[in-house]
């Protein structure tokens, strides 16, 4: 919170000093301006791995600090600071990993899906391109990237324990949210594109809303290997025979592959 509020701090001093250019045209909009946004997003997973698939998309919300740059009237550079919440639901086949919880350590559970909630500190840079004041009105698209740190990342797994013969049970189970930073990338970059409106109500002061689309390029999870499997920390692979499996065969690390994207609702206001 301390590293937000001084880079908050960063965003006002600059504003102020890049305020005093104060227009790029006949218009007189102003040459930098900043503000604060929401944006409540559906966030779901593509994936072509085998044995994965999407369960389920998940509604989440994001907030932060924006920034926009005019070069002229009709264009513009876009940036800003955003805590972003995220994740979805993945479903899964023939797969098993230790349970680390207090109750249960040590167990085989085998993971049916995992809800995934994951929270990201996302830098904005996009390209605006503004058609002309209608009214009280402007109209814009936007291209870029964002990019992505993880900060943390937790997962509520769906599934069912086997008993000491292998047998799986057939009462479904869930363990509650435990932390998977480990098996989670640690960055991502996501193109980002969208469209929106500006309202100009009140001086240099507008309401802004707009609709992006965020299509994720890297994968979110990470494969574990021997080693984490051995130490209880990783996924591992192995097919059933009879409703059962044995204890005793080769775990083979699980290769999982999956990709987040976000619908994005965006509001937010400018000075």
């Amino acid at each position: 919170m301390k590293k937000l509020s001084i880079i908050a701090i960063m965003f006002l001093v600059s504003g102020s000093i890049l305020a005093q250019d104060a227009a790029v045209g006949p218009k007189q909009r102003r040459k930098f301006r900043m503000g604060l946004n929401v944006a409540p997003a559906v966030d779901f997973f593509t994936t072509s791995t085998d044995g994965i698939g999407g369960d389920a998309v998940r509604f989440k919300f994001g907030a932060g600090v924006m920034a926009e740059y005019a070069i002229t009237n009709n264009y513009a550079f876009t940036f800003g600071l955003e805590w972003k919440g995220a994740g979805a639901a993945l479903a899964y086949e023939n797969a098993y990993y230790e349970s680390q919880q207090q109750s249960t350590k040590g167990e085989t559970f085998r993971l049916m899906s995992r809800n995934y909630r994951n929270d990201y500190i996302n830098i904005p840079i996009t390209m605006k391109l503004m058609t002309n004041e209608i009214g009280y009105f402007t109209y814009f698209a936007q291209v870029g990237a964002d990019l992505s740190v993880l900060v943390s990342s937790k997962a509520k797994d769906t599934g069912a324990f086997l008993d000491t013969l292998g047998a799986i049970d057939p009462n479904s189970v869930e363990i509650d949210y435990h932390d998977v930073y480990s098996q989670t990338s640690f960055a991502n970059v996501r193109l980002r594109v969208g469209a929106g409106a500006e309202w100009n109500f009140s001086g240099n002061t507008s309401l802004v809303f707009s609709v992006t689309y965020h299509h994720g390029f890297i994968d979110v999870l990470r494969d574990a290997d021997n080693e984490d499997v051995a130490d209880s920390e990783g996924i591992f692979y192995s097919e059933t025979s009879n409703g059962a499996i044995d204890p005793a065969v080769s775990r083979t690390p699980f290769a999982m592959s999956a990709n987040l994207h976000y619908v994005a609702l965006n509001i937010g206001i400018l000075f």
